[in-house]
């Protein structure tokens, strides 16, 4: 697998016909659904970017915006699926790959900006605590529900 498969790393061509993807750096022998688990713990981030100072305070949650997170995962996953077929047990088990992928994001951010305090350290951190956030406001079935629904897989 890619390993690392974010906005970053990600290239398409200017009619987007064309995907490509660098910085092979994590590449390694895994389970494929791991990927997809990294793209969209990435992809569903609500474009808010971070700020050192709410990484400490608990912002309200937007029911509409969260609702959209859903909606982009169904959307993302369903084109995945249409390509790569994915298994019951693959699509039920991203809900909890996602959320271990952004406590990763959040634990090597703190990681890197105690060894070095650039703010850049941090830039995935709030993102990631705010995709966690949002990912609560449904149970594991729930979630594993729409993603089945929206691959018309049972």
């Amino acid at each position: 697998i890619h390993g690392d498969a974010n906005d970053e790393n990600i290239l398409v061509d200017e009619d987007g016909v064309r995907p490509g993807l660098v910085d092979f750096g994590d590449f390694v022998r895994s389970c494929r659904i791991f990927d997809l688990a990294i793209l969209l713990a990435y992809a569903l981030f609500d474009g808010k970017g971070s700020s050192m100072t709410s990484l400490l305070a608990d912002s309200v949650l937007d029911p509409s915006e969260t609702m959209l997170i859903l909606q982009r995962a169904c959307t993302i996953v369903a084109a995945y699926h249409s390509v790569c077929p994915l298994t019951r047990p693959e699509i039920d088990a991203l809900y909890v790959l996602i959320r271990a992928r952004n406590c990763q994001t959040i634990l090597n951010a703190a990681h890197h900006f105690r060894l070095d305090p650039d703010p850049y350290k941090l830039v995935s951190a709030e993102p990631a605590k705010r995709l966690l956030r949002q990912l609560e406001q449904w149970d594991a079935a729930t979630f594993s529900d729409a993603l089945r629904a929206a691959c018309q897989v049972k």
